[in-house]
């Protein structure tokens, strides 16, 4: 985005979205970046939704499956460093005049979390003026779909996000488990980029209930 569309946005509505993904193995069918594109995918409907500008997402993820399984093609980022980028992106983005920061992210161990929740407390003590929180899409995607690492819920959102970036042709006529394959819950066969739309309603709805709360309290931090 230009300078003035981002002015223009933020004086309309001082919401700044920022999508926080991971580098990491997908099993063979899906692709590293999925994380990073699910939340940019999410943010950028929830701006539809609520304004609010959406910046690029930052593939940081904390406790990814290579040291987990060793799975390669994985970046793995230490909560030190996460937290600390996080920190300043909140800083520097309430110095910019956004009044709520959202960091949204599509990896969510409970390191990752820990690491952004880190961050985010930080920031409120430095800038008390703007309201931050961590979200995920789990956070809300309640009971209606299962969290998982990349079987049907992720593959879906990747489907529908970007139609034709996944291959379930590749993968082996077996039951797909953690150890051999890198996938965690429903099997990915069973996911649609339907499906992938529908999660999507489910998150915003949920989503765009709590961001209107967090504007009625002022969206300033509590």
């Amino acid at each position: 985005m230009r300078p003035a569309q981002i002015e223009a946005i933020r004086m309309e509505a001082p919401i700044a979205y920022v999508p926080w993904g991971a580098l990491e193995w997908h099993c063979h069918h899906a692709p590293i970046g999925l994380d990073s594109t699910k939340a940019e995918g999410i943010c950028l409907a929830l701006a539809e939704e609520t304004g609010g500008v959406v910046l690029p997402a930052i593939p940081m993820g904390v406790n990814t499956i290579k040291p987990f399984k060793g799975f390669p093609h994985s970046i793995d980022i230490s909560e030190q460093l996460a937290a600390k980028v996080a920190e300043e992106f909140c800083v520097q983005l309430a110095d910019e005049g956004f009044r709520v920061v959202i960091l949204f992210t599509g990896h969510y161990p409970p390191e990752q979390i820990r690491a952004l929740q880190t961050g985010v407390d930080r920031a409120s003590a430095a800038a008390p003026n703007t309201h931050f929180e961590v979200w995920s899409d789990l956070k809300f995607l309640g009971d209606a779909y299962k969290a998982d690492h990349a079987g049907a819920t992720e593959t879906s959102f990747q489907m529908h996000f970007v139609p034709g970036s996944v291959d379930t042709k590749v993968l082996p006529d077996r039951p797909l488990t953690l150890d051999g394959d890198g996938v965690m819950g429903e099997d990915p066969r069973q996911a649609s980029a339907e499906r992938g739309a529908e999660q999507l309603r489910v998150v915003l709805k949920n989503a765009v209930k709590r961001m209107d709360e967090i504007l009625k309290e002022g969206g300033s931090a509590t």
